[in-house]
């Protein structure tokens, strides 16, 4: 009996079946198996090999470092390095070849998922990975980097998830993160990270329905936040900053009240004659067809605000 024969059947306990195998099919005479651990085997053996440098056949060079691989193994991850490896590209026939873009380190990681299946992921690594893997077009990777990131977000994380996510054009995870901070929206407008939203992030942020907010008057406070935390530089968006807002549910008392506190001069006059502008608007819509449209929705308050209190008129509504 060979010695593979003898370790497989030594290695089972008595009356049990072959480690990992399943029955697939079966009749009288045939019965189909499928082993699990066949593909987890193979791997560790090739990875094995990679770790001796046996039997590689091209090296990689990232980041002033080189790495020895086997073409095959790496064609098989995925549709990068397949297309990198084919035969007409001038890398099939290479002994060498230069991977761009990509740090030393995090392709160590990445090629070790390669060859085991297995990766760590930690909040240090996360986004160069997802990066990279991105770029080697590692879908796996991909959705892992972005399981982490949803199990990790926090109010004081979120906005710079949800920068990353924009910058790399991960839409359905985009999407995952501003929701999230549609709904915990009062906690991450005070994160320290808020200050660094764009002006354009802020403004898509600030025109949803979907705001957990108390009062129309914290949107307010949140946009002057915003642009009083770099005065010089972005008190020319006050009206593009300031048009989410719905002024009708607000007092105007309690605004001019606000902006007398304002202690850049041009801010404030400009502030005063926002408000006074819309305040004669509101009064008379009909003299502005523009702003007229917009009314219906500028009087209606969000439709995830925790308690709405507005007037209509003389008449002051708590719903």
């Amino acid at each position: 009996m060979s010695s593979a024969c003898t370790s497989a059947f030594t290695a089972l306990p008595a009356g049990s079946d072959i480690t990992g195998a399943t029955v697939t099919s079966q009749s009288p005479d045939r019965t189909g198996y499928t082993s699990e651990r066949h593909a987890r085997l193979l791997l560790s053996h090739m990875n094995r090999l990679r770790l001796r440098s046996d039997f590689c056949d091209v090296r990689l060079l990232v980041g002033g470092r080189v790495f020895q691989v086997h073409r095959l193994v790496l064609a098989a991850s995925g549709p990068y390095f397949s297309a990198l490896f084919s035969g007409g590209m001038s890398e099939a026939r290479e002994e060498e070849v230069q991977i761009t873009g990509v740090d030393a380190e995090v392709f160590q990681v990445l090629l070790e998922f390669i060859y085991t299946g297995s990766i760590d992921v930690t909040v240090e690594n996360v986004q160069e990975l997802m990066v990279a893997a991105d770029m080697l077009q590692l879908s796996e990777v991909v959705a892992i980097c972005g399981d982490f990131l949803r199990s990790h977000m926090e109010a004081s994380n979120c906005v710079g998830i949800y920068q990353f996510l924009e910058q790399i054009g991960c839409l359905d995870l985009l999407e995952f993160t501003e929701n999230y901070i549609h709904v915990h929206f009062l906690e991450v407008c005070v994160s320290e990270e808020f200050s660094s939203l764009s002006k354009d992030q802020l403004v898509r942020l600030l025109r949803s329905e979907e705001l957990r907010i108390e009062d129309e008057y914290q949107v307010f406070t949140v946009a002057m936040n915003w642009l009083l935390f770099d005065i010089s530089h972005r008190k020319k968006y006050v009206v593009e900053i300031l048009e989410p807002v719905r002024f009708p549910l607000l007092s105007p008392q309690r605004l001019f009240k606000y902006i007398e506190g304002v202690s850049d001069f041009s801010l404030r006059v400009a502030l005063q004659t926002l408000l006074r502008e819309y305040t004669e608007v509101s009064k008379s819509p009909k003299e502005n067809k523009t702003l007229s449209l917009l009314q219906p929705a500028k009087t209606r308050p969000r439709r995830k605000a925790r308690k709405y209190l507005y007037a209509i008129g003389t008449v002051t509504l708590q719903m």
